[in-house]
């Protein structure tokens, strides 16, 4: 089981807690917007992951203030077409020249970044696929909190499905972005309705070992 998504240390932890800490503190949404993008730089390219891993604390903590912040953070960012983003390095996505094998590496936001990590040959082990769906569902309840980051996040993502964005994706991505996106565009789907539809209601039902789950952040 991939080590990346599960829980790593006390230290991401207490980096989530000054995270939501700094955010509550900073009226600004620009400045809010700053300090996530600056935690991601932070972190390095090679650590995107660990950002996934700070929202995922988020997402399954109790602490309803900290979830709501990051999820109306989160839409003022996809309002701008700005979401925090990570580079993956791609093999194998389609193109029109032919040229399969080309290396892409693309910036790309937690929702594509999982998908393309699972569905793609990267410089990373391929996640399995049910670290991917309990990780895509618990970070779709956290986005589903705002609503207008649901719908510009849900169409980014058909959008993106429906171009070949120069050979970013393969067919079996975008096909699962395709069918999450449309479902997650119909207003009473639930975020395990939605990972179903994505694979084809395939999700597997293999347990995955919580986080941490807080109580407050």
């Amino acid at each position: 089981m991939s080590a990346q998504l599960q829980p790593l240390a006390a230290p991401l932890l207490e980096t989530t807690r000054r995270l939501i800490g700094a955010l509550q503190h900073e009226p600004s949404v620009e400045m809010r917007l700053a300090l996530a993008k600056r935690l991601v730089r932070q972190l390095g390219d090679e650590a995107y992951p660990v950002f996934l891993k700070v929202l995922l604390i988020v997402a399954e903590s109790e602490d309803s203030a900290a979830k709501q912040l990051v999820a109306d953070l989160l839409a003022a960012a996809a309002r701008r077409m700005d979401l925090p983003s990570g580079p993956l390095s791609a093999w194998g996505g389609s193109s029109g020249d032919g040229m399969s094998s080309l290396t892409r590496r693309r910036l790309l936001g937690p929702i594509e970044y999982l998908t393309v990590w699972h569905c793609q040959q990267t410089q990373r082990p391929m996640l399995e696929e049910a670290l991917y769906a309990d990780a895509v569902r618990k970070l779709l309840a956290l986005f589903d909190l705002n609503p207008e980051l649901r719908e510009l996040y849900a169409g980014k993502l058909g959008s993106d499905a429906g171009g070949e964005l120069e050979g970013t994706y393969t067919r079996d991505t975008r096909d699962i972005l395709s069918r999450l996106a449309q479902r997650w565009r119909k207003p009473e789907s639930t975020p395990d309705e939605v990972v179903r539809a994505a694979l084809r209601g395939d999700a597997p039902s293999t347990p995955v070992p919580p986080g941490w789950i807080v109580h407050r952040l």
